[in-house]
């Protein structure tokens, strides 16, 4: 995975970087000041640590007339220049001090320079992101880029996405707003990195700030809108630009952003006991308003519901829509208790419910004519762990069908005598075993299966693919486990609408 490249990880679920570009202001000393500085702030269980450099050969960067040249920068460049050694010192330093070591380079000599220095990640600044010599020079190297974005137009961060890709060499993306410092709040556009996480899904997406020390919220939202990546400017020294952050503030930050990945947690719903707990002392519960007999499938208008619930396992609203069994005899104006068991038909309308918003949430939409089907090998109760839901989308010389898994479901071995299908996954990840060789299917992967090729797939966490067929023939699947072959097909198939 991408975040791997970046040295993100279930436990370091953030990169963050410190970069100090000339804050340095010229001085070793002050260099290895601002490392221990950032050290001493850089133990947060939720973050792992970058510091990142600039190199610039002075000598063949700056033209030989530049100090006649009416820039700015010329000048701070020359006052902050620091020698080879130098460099090569304070990268040491860098990585004595637990921290991964990033640089950017603005000039070809520069990009061999700071792979000879060791570093982890090059970086291509948002001034050199269409620097297409610097760029490909970057991209030899074989290592992790992280390229920032201000002031280039979509279509040219599309072009660095490409690019890295065609040369396989990983790429995160950062939106970066490049104005120094950046305070007007309607300049941010925090929620692209939204947009960006969608459109470049291969790519691991982040935000380079220039906002002043004081100002928390555009990192805190790009963190919250999915950035994997945060990049400040940073000095613990007096005196400092106005777009980097001190020691005692940027504490505050990551303190806020470490919190922040807690509160973020994931993407699954979590059910808590004291919340269930808490949310069952609101209910209403049922109560006999009758006697009922023990083994009552049956109650009908035997119960009333009242407020409050005796405790958890008295039954609820919701399960008069099941099948319940009394196990002991329940006096008038007692609370009920008994075994609960959905309908089938409620079984049935819970898992197409579940595979409908799966489409929504993989961004899939198909027609409403489409023909719909539960397939569950060993019965309804058992689809969470084998079966599939499948759409037909059309069905004649050619077929195209979408097939929805659940995490942790199984398609059970079987092949087909006639078909010969083209498996493209859309969403998610499918591991297919084909004739005893095992294939791990990403997003855009595909795979051909031919006919009388035993096939068998599942998925960790949930997987949408196409399967593109010739036509698709009743009694045309033989199945390696004798009580599915032997099974009629109506009784593993469950035909439904989806909407």
């Amino acid at each position: 995975m991408i975040e791997e490249k970046f040295f993100i990880t279930s436990q370091k679920k953030m990169f963050f970087i410190f970069e100090l570009a000339n804050n340095h202001n010229g001085s070793i000393e002050n260099a290895f000041k601002i490392i221990k500085d950032a050290k001493s702030i850089s133990n947060h269980s939720n973050i792992e640590f970058g510091f990142k450099l600039q190199f610039r050969n002075l000598e063949t960067f700056l033209h030989k007339d530049c100090e006649k040249m009416n820039n700015k920068h010329v000048k701070r460049f020359l006052e902050t220049k620091l020698t080879i050694e130098n460099y090569k010192e304070i990268c040491n330093e860098i990585k004595k001090s637990g921290f991964k070591l990033v640089i950017t380079p603005f000039d070809e000599e520069s990009v061999d320079f700071a792979k000879e220095c060791g570093a982890d990640i090059l970086k291509i600044a948002s001034c050199s992101n269409t620097d297409w010599p610097l760029i490909e020079k970057v991209a030899e190297k074989n290592l992790p880029v992280i390229a920032s974005t201000g002031g280039i137009d979509i279509d040219k961060i599309d072009n660095l996405s490409s690019y890295f890709s065609h040369q396989q060499v990983p790429l995160a993306i950062l939106h970066c707003i490049s104005v120094y410092p950046t305070n007007d709040p309607k300049r941010f556009n925090m929620n692209f990195l939204k947009k960006m996480t969608r459109r470049y899904p291969k790519n691991l997406i982040g935000y380079s700030g220039h906002e002043q020390e004081e100002n928390f919220l555009p990192s805190i939202s790009a963190v919250s809108s999915g950035a994997k990546i945060v990049e400040r400017h940073f000095s613990s020294l007096d005196e400092r630009n106005k777009y980097s952050i001190s020691k005692n503030k940027l504490n505050e930050l990551l303190q806020e952003l470490n919190k922040l990945i807690d509160i973020l947690g994931n993407e699954e719903k979590i059910l808590l006991k004291d919340e269930i707990e808490s949310i069952s002392m609101l209910q209403r519960g049922i109560y006999a308003k009758d006697i009922i007999k023990k083994n009552n499938e049956k109650i009908n208008n035997s119960f009333y519901l009242a407020f409050p619930k005796t405790n958890p396992k008295q039954l609820s609203p919701e399960d008069l829509s099941k099948k319940i069994k009394i196990s002991s005899d329940i006096n008038s104006d007692a609370p009920v208790y008994g075994h609960v068991q959905s309908k089938k038909k409620y079984l049935i309308r819970k898992y197409v419910h579940r595979y409908k918003f799966l489409l929504n949430e993989a961004g899939i939409f198909p027609g409403e004519d489409s023909q719909a089907e539960l397939s569950h090998h060993f019965g309804i109760e058992k689809i969470e762990k084998f079966g599939a839901f499948i759409l037909t989308i059309v069905n004649g010389t050619y077929c195209k069908k979408i097939i929805c898994m659940f995490p942790g479901q199984f398609h059970p071995k079987h092949k087909h005598f006639k078909k010969i299908e083209t498996f493209h996954i859309l969403f998610g990840k499918l591991d297919l075993i084909k004739d005893g060789i095992k294939y791990t299917l990403n997003v855009g992967d595909k795979i051909d299966v031919l006919n009388n090729e035993w096939h068998e797939f599942t998925s960790k966490e949930g997987c949408v693919f196409e399967e593109i067929s010739t036509e698709s023939l009743r009694k045309d699947s033989n199945y390696f486990d004798q009580k599915i072959q032997k099974q009629d097909i109506v009784d593993r198939k469950t035909f439904v609408n989806l909407y």
